[in-house]
C-alpha cells in the first residue's frame, strides 16, 4: 500500500500523503473537526475539566460508523463515571454517581433514533438528576428518556467526584474503562463535529484538537466504508495482503471472523519471525516468535465460550516489541504472551516479510496445528506497523496473490475440502457439514442425519390427511376447510357458486360470503352466479347493458341520460359531424349531375317543341285539311238506311284523331256570369231540339250525311241548320266566349250559309 525508498525505508511525506488520499476515498469529504478512526480516541488528563458545566447542557454533533461505540466518557474519582454513546440504533448513558448507577436510553427500543453514516445534532438539557426531568433533542425531534434504573443521583462535572480523564471516540485501554456493561465497550468510528457546554452567555466550545493525547484521529471526515468481506472456502485457501512490512517494534492487526470450524489459520505475518492467530477446538491461539528461532511464545485464549459459534467475532492484536496481546472487540485481554528466545539478545524488532490471511501459500515449516486454513468469511482487516490506529484493508483490492476465496461472505461455500453431502440431509454453514434444517443429529462423528418427521405432532385437524416434508408438513384438508391445519371453513363449501361458476377461495381467518370469488359461466351473474346475465350477448352493442331481475335495457351513446326508456339495442349512432366525402367520389357525384341536367335540358326542349307544335295544330285546324275532313265525315250516308253498309264509309280514325287533338287543347279562363247564362241557354235549346226530334237514327253509331244516301229521293240536310221554331238565327255571340265557342259560331255560320 505505501511506497518505500530504494533503501526499502517508508518515505514519510509519501506515506503522509497516501494516507490522507485514501481517507479521502473512504468517507468522502466533510468539514469536521475531528475524525477518530477504529481503535483510536481523543484525551484530556486530569484537571482540564473541559465538560464543565455538561449537566445543566450538554450539545455535540457526530457522525458514526459501527454499530456501537463509546462517544463521550468522563472519568470521576473512586467508581464514579459518565459515558455516553450509541447502541442499537439509539443514544445510551450509562453512570456510577456515589456507587449508584443509572441506565438511560433514549428513545423507544422499537426506533432508530441515530442511524449510521448519518450526521446528528444533539441537546441535552436537565442531566443533573439523570431521569425523567431530563430533555433530549436530536436533529429537533424531542426523545423520551427510557429510565432502565431508578435512583436519585445528583450529576456535577465540576465537583471532586467527576475529576478525572475525558475521552471522545474511544479508550486508550478497555481496563481504564469503569462501565458495568457492555453497550459501550467499542469503538464507533467516529467524526464529531462539536462538543458545547453551558447555558446562554456560558456555553463554550470544547476545542477538539487541544488534546493531552491522541490516536487514530484526523481533521477530515469520510463517510463510512463499504464492508471488505471475503471467504475462505478450502483447506488451502489463503490471500497475501500488500501491506507495509517495514520492521518496527509495534504491530497492530484487526480483523472480524465468522465460522463454525474448531480449527484454522487466521492470520500469519512473519517469516522467518512471526505472529501468528488461529483456531485450535474452537479457541484462539496467540504465537510469537520476534527472532525466527527458538521456542515461540504460545498461548491459548481463557474464554470460555468457543469463538467458533456462527457468530461475528472481533479481535485486536497489539505486539509492543516482544510482547503481543490479543483483545475482544470490548476490549477485554483474551490472551497476551512474552517471547523470551533462548538466551539475552531477544529480537525487539519484528523481521516479517508477508502477512497472510486465512491460510498460508504454502505450510510446510509451521507448527501442525497452524497448517490448516481457515474455513469462513473475514471481514474488516486493519493494519498498521507504527503506533497509530491501524488502517483498514480491501481484501479484493489489495492484495497480491490468493487461492480458492470468494470476495464476499458466503457460508455455503466454506466447505468444499468437506463436501456436504446433500441427500443425506447434510448443509454447509461456515466451514462446516450440519444435518440440514428438519433434520437431527443422530451421530456427529461420522456425522449422520435423520428427518425429522414433521407429522409426529398430528397438525392436521378435521380429518385431513398428513404428509411429512423436509422441515414441514402438508395437510390435504377436506372440502369443508382450509388452512395450514384446516382448521378454517371454506368460503366456497358454505357459499358455493351456482350454474357451473368456479370459485376462487380468498385467505379469511373465519366464514364469510365476502371470502370467496365466483367466476361466472357464460350467459350468468350476481356474487354467486344465480342470475341470468342478458347482457352475456352484448345485445346493446356500443351501449351499455343494465341487468335486471327479469331482463335489460341499454344505455346508448346517443341517450346517455336514458330519455329514451327501456330501449333494447343501440343501433348506429348519429352522425355528429358533417360527412366527408373523397375528391373521386365528388367527381362522379358532379359528373352524374352534369348528366342529368343534360337530360332534362333536353326532355324539356322536346317537350317544348311539341307542345308548341300541338298548340300551333290546334289553333290552326279549323284551317287544316285534318279539320274539313273530321267535320265532312262525322256523318256520312253513303247508304241508307242502319245496315253494314252503313260502316263502309264509316272513319272511326278520323273521329279519335279529333278528338285526341281537341281533349289536349289548351284551358281557358272561367266564363262571366252573363256569357255562362247564355252558353246555358244555348245547350239548353240544342237539348230540346234534341227531344222533339223525330228522325231517330242509329243510337250507338255516328252517321255521315254528307249526301242523302245513293238513289234516295231526300233532299240536302241543309236545315240542321235551323232552329225548331224555324226562325233565323245568329251565333256571332258564341265568339266572345272563347276559341272554343268561336269554331262552334263558325260551324254553325257555316249551316247558315250552306242553306242561304
Amino acid at each position: 500500500m505505501f511506497l518505500t525508498s530504494m533503501k526499502g525505508r517508508p518515505s514519510f511525506v509519501l506515506r503522509s500523503l497516501l494516507i490522507t488520499v485514501f481517507f479521502l476515498g473512504y468517507f468522502g469529504d466533510v468539514s469536521c473537526d475531528r475524525f477518530v478512526d477504529k481503535g483510536g480516541y481523543l484525551l484530556w488528563n486530569v484537571g482540564r475539566n473541559v465538560l464543565d458545566r455538561a449537566e445543566d447542557r450538554l450539545e455535540f454533533s457526530f457522525r458514526y460508523c459501527n454499530d456501537k461505540g463509546l462517544l463521550i466518557y468522563q472519568q470521576g474519582e473512586g467508581q464514579n463515571y459518565f459515558a455516553l454513546g450509541v447502541t442499537e440504533g439509539r443514544l445510551y448513558i450509562e453512570a456510577s454517581i456515589e456507587d449508584r448507577v443509572v441506565e438511560v436510553f433514549i428513545g423507544e427500543s422499537t426506533q432508530d433514533v441515530v442511524l449510521k453514516n448519518h450526521t446528528h445534532e444533539v441537546i441535552m438539557t436537565g442531566l443533573r438528576g439523570l431521569d425523567s426531568d431530563m430533555r433530549i433533542t436530536i436533529n429537533g425531534t424531542e426523545y423520551p428518556p427510557q429510565i432502565l434504573t431508578v435512583v436519585s443521583v445528583e450529576l456535577s462535572f465540576s465537583s471532586p467526584a467527576m475529576s478525572g480523564q475525558t475521552l471522545v471516540g474511544g479508550y486508550k485501554n478497555i481496563i481504564d474503562l469503569r462501565l458495568n456493561t457492555q453497550r459501550l465497550k467499542a469503538y464507533p468510528i467516529v467524526c464529531m463535529f462539536y462538543i458545547r457546554t453551558g447555558e446562554g452567555e456560558d456555553l463554550s466550545a470544547l476545542s477538539l484538537t487541544s488534546t493531552d493525547e491522541s490516536l487514530g484521529a484526523s481533521d477530515t471526515c469520510h463517510t463510512c466504508p463499504q464492508p471488505s468481506t471475503v471467504s475462505m472456502t478450502t483447506l488451502t485457501s489463503y490471500i497475501e495482503m500488500q501491506i507495509d512490512k517495514t520492521p518496527t517494534t509495534n504491530t497492530v492487526i484487526n480483523f472480524k471472523f465468522r465460522t463454525k470450524a474448531p480449527n484454522g489459520l487466521l492470520l500469519y505475518f512473519g517469516g522467518p519471525a512471526y505472529l501468528a492467530v488461529y483456531l485450535r477446538s474452537g479457541a484462539l491461539v496467540l504465537r510469537l516468535n520476534t527472532k525466527g528461532s527458538g521456542v515461540d511464545a504460545v498461548r491459548q485464549s481463557t474464554r470460555v465460550a468457543p469463538f467458533n459459534d456462527g457468530e461475528w467475532q472481533e479481535i485486536t492484536i497489539r505486539r509492543d516489541n516482544n510482547v503481543a496481546t490479543m483483545y475482544s472487540l470490548a476490549g477485554d485481554v483474551l490472551a497476551r504472551v512474552e517471547f523470551v528466545g533462548e538466551s539475552s539478545d531477544t529480537a525487539h524488532v519484528l523481521n516479517a516479510e508477508k502477512l497472510f490471511v486465512g491460510g498460508v501459500a504454502d505450510p510446510r515449516g509451521l507448527p501442525s496445528d497452524m497448517r490448516t486454513s481457515f474455513r469462513g468469511c473475514l471481514d474488516d482487516l486493519r493494519f498498521s506497523v507504527g503506533e497509530d490506529a491501524p488502517l483498514p484493508y480491501e481484501f479484493q483490492r489489495q492484495n497480491v496473490a490468493f487461492r480458492d476465496v470468494e470476495f464476499s461472505c458466503m457460508p455455503n461455500q466454506t466447505c468444499e475440502s468437506y463436501p456436504c453431502r446433500l441427500d443425506r440431509g447434510e448443509a454447509c454453514d461456515v466451514g462446516v457439514c450440519e444435518c440440514a434444517e428438519g433434520y437431527r443429529t443422530v451421530d456427529p462423528v461420522p456425522l449422520t442425519c435423520e428427518n425429522i418427521d414433521d407429522c409426529g405432532p398430528d397438525p392436521c385437524q378435521n380429518g385431513a390427511i398428513c404428509t411429512d416434508l423436509i422441515a414441514d408438513y402438508n395437510c390435504a384438508c377436506t372440502e369443508q376447510y382450509k388452512g395450514k391445519n384446516c382448521t378454517v371453513d371454506r368460503n366456497c363449501y358454505y357459499f358455493p357458486c351456482y350454474n357451473g361458476g368456479s370459485c376462487l377461495e380468498l385467505d379469511t381467518p373465519t366464514r364469510n360470503e365476502s371470502g370467496r370469488n365466483c367466476t361466472c359461466a357464460h350467459g350468468f351473474t350476481a356474487d354467486d352466479c344465480s342470475v341470468v346475465d342478458y347482457c352475456a350477448d352484448n345485445p346493446c352493442g356500443v351501449g351499455v347493458c343494465n341487468n335486471y331481475l327479469s331482463g335489460y335495457n341499454c344505455t346508448c351513446p346517443d341517450d346517455p341520460d336514458e330519455i329514451v326508456k327501456d330501449r333494447q339495442n343501440c343501433g348506429p349512432l348519429a352522425v355528429r359531424s358533417p360527412i366527408q366525402i373523397s375528391p373521386a367520389a365528388l367527381v362522379i357525384v358532379l359528373f352524374g349531375v352534369a348528366i342529368l341536367m343534360v337530360v332534362v335540358i333536353v326532355f324539356l326542349a322536346f317537350r317544348r317543341s311539341y307542345l308548341k307544335r300541338k298548340r300551333d295544330a290546334l289553333l290552326d285546324y279549323p284551317k287544316s285539311p285534318v279539320y274539313e275532313e273530321s267535320r265532312e265525315n262525322v256523318v256520312e250516308y253513303g247508304e241508307e238506311g242502319y245496315g253494314e253498309e252503313d260502316q263502309d264509309t264509316f272513319d272511326v280514325n278520323v273521329i279519335q284523331s279529333a278528338g285526341d287533338t281537341l281533349k289536349h287543347r289548351k284551358k281557358f279562363p272561367v266564363l262571366s256570369p252573363e256569357d255562362a247564362a247564355q252558353v246555358e241557354d244555348f245547350i239548353s235549346s240544342r237539348l230540346s231540339d234534341a227531344d222533339v226530334d223525330t228522325n231517330a237514327g242509329a243510337r250507338d253509331q255516328k252517321m255521315s250525311f254528307a249526301d242523302e244516301g245513293r238513289g234516295t229521293p231526300a233532299a240536302s240536310l241543309s236545315s240542321l241548320n235551323s232552329s225548331s221554331t224555324e226562325e233565323e238565327q245568329s251565333y256571332v255571340y258564341l265568339q266572345r266566349w272563347g276559341p272554343r265557342f268561336s269554331r262552334l259560331s263558325d260551324m254553325f255560320n257555316d249551316g247558315q250559309s250552306d242553306s242561304d
